[in-house]
């Protein structure tokens, strides 16, 4: 049987509503003869009372509605797991044929695509890590685009997109503007939009990796740089609090050297025609030593690491080859060589090689020094270390990866701010002017001293265990053809040359303990 439902018209009076509906009136009547100013003076209360509550309610349902970052800190630490977010950058997303790439490539599906997949299962496969993508294009993605993307990731892996992500800016710049200037899309200020990914993200994971679209970023090398800084903080925390302003690379480290001390990488490529694009013929003359204390056979560079990718089929380029399991000899780096390297021991991680960039604008008790390639006179009597930021010499990395502590102090060290916003003088147009790709996305602000530099020290552990993981993979393989082969030093040889200036730099501290 149906329920009647009264309407408002058939319910009988309460005795309690008609007591409520006379205190009213009486309130009302006392209300309005009250003196003015003591009215206003209600009526101002009553409505901050209102304020109040409303903004008591507002933060309840936050709290308990949305995420906060307290909370995802806490279920990190209680699962055990960094939380790492993958941040890629691309410009193009088929190749224009600058910089010696194949023209209409298509760049998202064969370049892309497949590095960013492999990266990734590699990085799942790690039980300490968790991870996130988060992908910045200068062009629309289209829905298929992304569909692709999302189903060659992982399952528990999150994807955002921001697309069409360059920002506007005057062509010419602002402070060069006629009546000619225009708004146009600022492609060269890409490169800068990770930062505001970071900051919008930072206390919601624990380590950021930010990277060009053709870099390789396995697991092995993020497990690597979070062992090796957890070794620096270490150091850090016992070391003295100020230093001297000895440039004696055996002298110990202070707290200001360490703050700026992080684990570095150098970009290598795979030789893809070595007959026609291949390594120099003519080494540096520092003499090629594989036999390491740590080993009773000789060590080589590992290529597994970096280079050897596992692609499915259907993410197998087509116009330029990514092989799958290279040899050492057909690995080579081109940003930096043995001429540049300074080498010094250190607690906890032994002996390790300093990677050229900081020391402009710097306070020489910030300076960490190492024992020069050079010193035992290889380069000639008068040869002098090469400048820090000689471009050919400095190792870009085609991106880069911090902690968030690590961040936080890039934010103190650094002449210009390391994250938004980007006022001057620093910066011209919130850092659209003058700054470059290198400068951004290429580490040049991380690791050396230009204008709104940070000067970290960058440091790459010379045992063989850990030499491999500090380089990682320019998988679009164009440089080879666009420089010299005299700039191709293989990652094996740059080993064992690293070697052979650890053992002179080991006699000279033995004979200093003497």
């Amino acid at each position: 049987m149906k329920q009647r439902i009264l309407s408002p018209s058939h319910k009988t009076p309460s005795p309690r509503k008609g007591y409520i509906t006379t205190a009213y009136i009486n309130c009302k009547e006392r209300f309005n003869n009250m003196n003015p100013r003591h009215r206003w003076a209600f009526f101002g209360v009553w409505l901050l009372w209102k304020l109040i509550a409303g903004c008591i309610v507002l933060y309840v349902a936050y709290e308990e509605f949305l995420p906060s970052p307290s909370g995802l800190r806490a279920s990190s630490s209680e699962s055990g797991k960094t939380r790492v977010l993958y941040i890629v950058t691309s410009l193009a997303e088929f190749n224009t044929g600058q910089r010696k790439t194949v023209k209409n490539q298509d760049r998202l599906k064969e370049v892309l695509l497949p590095v960013l997949a492999d990266s990734i299962q590699s990085i799942v496969k790690h039980p300490h890590l968790q991870v996130d993508v988060f992908l910045i294009t200068a062009f629309s993605l289209q829905p298929e685009r992304e569909a692709l993307i999302r189903r060659h990731l992982p399952p528990i892996v999150g994807l955002q997109v921001w697309e069409d992500a360059c920002p506007l800016g005057y062509d010419p710049p602002l402070r060069e503007a006629t009546t000619s200037a225009r708004l146009s899309e600022n492609t060269r200020a890409l490169a800068r939009q990770h930062r505001y990914v970071i900051r919008d993200k930072m206390e919601y994971y624990d380590l950021f990796v930010a990277v060009e679209d053709d870099m390789r970023i396995t697991g092995e090398h993020i497990q690597h740089f979070m062992e090796t800084s957890k070794a620096i903080d270490a150091l850090r925390e016992a070391a003295p609090l100020s230093g001297s302003s000895s440039t004696d690379w055996k002298a110990p480290l202070s707290r200001p050297q360490l703050d700026r001390m992080v684990p570095g990488f150098v970009r290598v490529e795979v030789l893809l025609n070595p007959a026609e694009h291949g390594p120099q013929t003519k080494l540096a003359p520092i003499p090629l030593d594989y036999e390491f204390s740590s080993s009773s056979s000789e060590a080589h560079f590992d290529p597994s690491i970096c280079c050897h990718v596992n692609l499915t089929d259907d993410l197998i380029p087509r116009e330029v080859p990514i092989p799958p399991s290279p040899p050492r000899d057909d690995i080579v780096i081109w940003e930096t060589t043995i001429e540049a390297m300074a080498v010094r021991k250190l607690p906890n991680l032994g002996w390790v090689a300093l990677l050229p960039g900081p020391g402009k604008k710097m306070k020489e008790t910030d300076r960490i020094f190492g024992y020069w390639s050079g010193d035992g006179g290889a380069f000639g009597e008068d040869a002098t270390k090469p400048s820090p930021g000689e471009p050919h010499l400095i190792a870009q990395q085609g991106g880069w990866m911090a902690t968030r502590d690590q961040i936080h102090r890039l934010q103190d060290l650094c002449m210009g701010s390391f994250l938004p916003p980007f006022d001057p003088p620093e910066y011209r147009s919130d850092g659209q002017e003058s700054m470059n790709v290198e400068f951004w996305s290429g580490g040049y602000q991380f690791f050396t001293g230009v204008k709104g530099g940070c000067n970290m020290q960058r440091i790459v552990r010379l045992q063989p265990e850990h030499f491999s993981k500090h380089f990682i993979y320019h998988a679009a393989n164009n440089k080879q053809r666009q420089l010299s082969r005299e700039r191709m030093l293989k990652a094996d040889h740059f080993m064992a040359q690293l070697n052979s200036v650890r053992k002179a730099a080991e006699k000279v501290l033995l004979q200093s303990n003497m």
